[in-house]
């Protein structure tokens, strides 16, 4: 949300905070109910007999601020679309921020049964990969096993291919390391 927009100065008075919230029912729930409709390519009629309403009723719902809906007649809608109701106390930085995401593909609500088909199918992929990532991970440490055993391999060959310098090393650091501290023995 951003707190520097028009809107949110707007929303410093209680009377347009009231009409925002009041609007954004007034006009979403009608627009969400027609979405619906359409989406199932119901006609009116149809929604009514689904509902146990009467076509003009459900005429009036589709218009914007043309009939007050209260709980029953929602719960009576969602039962209809088969599909869940949610009523609940936000905050206003939610209702700004899902005001200013809306577009209509985000009305389409899947039906009860079309939602469990979905879920279904994605449970089953899940299912799926999680087989495959064990064995995904076996392949990779096989790979990763066989990589390490072909270095090892390797480094031993070039290391007994060189000339133990050990000892010479060690003279080396001692001639250094007496040199250092021959100063201090004086």
């Amino acid at each position: 949300m951003n707190t520097q927009s028009s809107l949110v100065a707007e929303l410093t008075s209680k009377e347009y905070r009231d009409a925002f919230v009041a609007s954004l029912l007034r006009i979403g729930l009608p627009m969400q109910c027609r979405a619906l409709r359409e989406s199932r390519e119901w006609t009116q009629p149809e929604l009514a007999e689904a509902a146990g309403m009467s076509q003009p009723r459900i005429s009036e719902i589709e218009r914007p601020g043309e009939r007050k809906l209260n709980l029953e007649t929602l719960l009576r809608l969602a039962s209809a679309f088969d599909v869940g109701l949610q009523v609940r106390f936000v905050p206003f930085s939610k209702l700004i921020d899902d005001d200013d995401s809306v577009d209509l593909d985000s009305f389409y609500i899947e039906p009860f049964e079309e939602d469990l088909a979905r879920l279904g199918r994605i449970e089953e992929k899940m299912k799926s990969v999680a087989l495959l990532v064990p064995s995904a991970i076996q392949r990779a440490l096989t790979e990763q096993g066989q990589q390490d055993k072909g270095n090892a391999q390797r480094d031993a060959a070039t290391n007994s291919a060189q000339p133990d310098n050990s000892q010479g090393a060690k003279a080396q650091i001692e001639r250094e390391y007496s040199g250092n501290f021959s100063h201090i023995a004086s």
